[in-house]
């Protein structure tokens, strides 16, 4: 009888060892796939972060070009006086999505510049509110 008791303990805590291991192994398992889980979903974030500013950069890169072929069709056209009607409208507009798509420093060069093209400013002056508004927008889209 006691062979019987010595092999029915043995069972027993063979299998309380094989259940126990099973249990740790699972639960090892899931705190892996969880760190996995949490890996992906942070690359994840990362990602469309990441995207989310290029097409900032983008939309901002398109209003500063579009702002500046406005600037300089106005003052073409003051210089030389040929020009389309619709340029000033279109200087107007590209300053308005400058001042919309930012930043600040970006914006206040436009206006400055817009400022030296509305008064008829002399090629220098306009040349160094242009170089001030490319230093902003280069800085901007770094």
């Amino acid at each position: 009888m006691n062979e019987w008791l010595i092999a029915l303990l043995a069972a027993l805590i063979g299998a309380g060892s094989a259940l126990g291991g099973s249990v740790i192994s699972a639960r090892s398992t899931r705190a892996a796939g969880e760190r996995q889980a949490e890996a992906a979903l942070e690359a994840l974030r990362l990602s469309v972060a990441e995207q989310r500013a290029g097409r900032l950069d983008d939309q901002r890169r398109q209003a500063y070009v579009r702002f500046l072929e406005a600037a300089g069709a106005v003052a073409e056209t003051r210089r030389t006086g040929e020009g389309r009607p619709g340029d000033r409208t279109d200087l107007r507009r590209a300053h308005d999505l400058v001042l919309l798509e930012g930043p600040a420093a970006v914006a206040a060069a436009a206006t400055a510049l817009v400022d030296q093209v509305r008064r008829g400013g002399r090629p220098d002056a306009l040349d160094t509110a242009r170089e001030a508004f490319l230093e902003a927008a280069r800085a901007a889209l770094r």
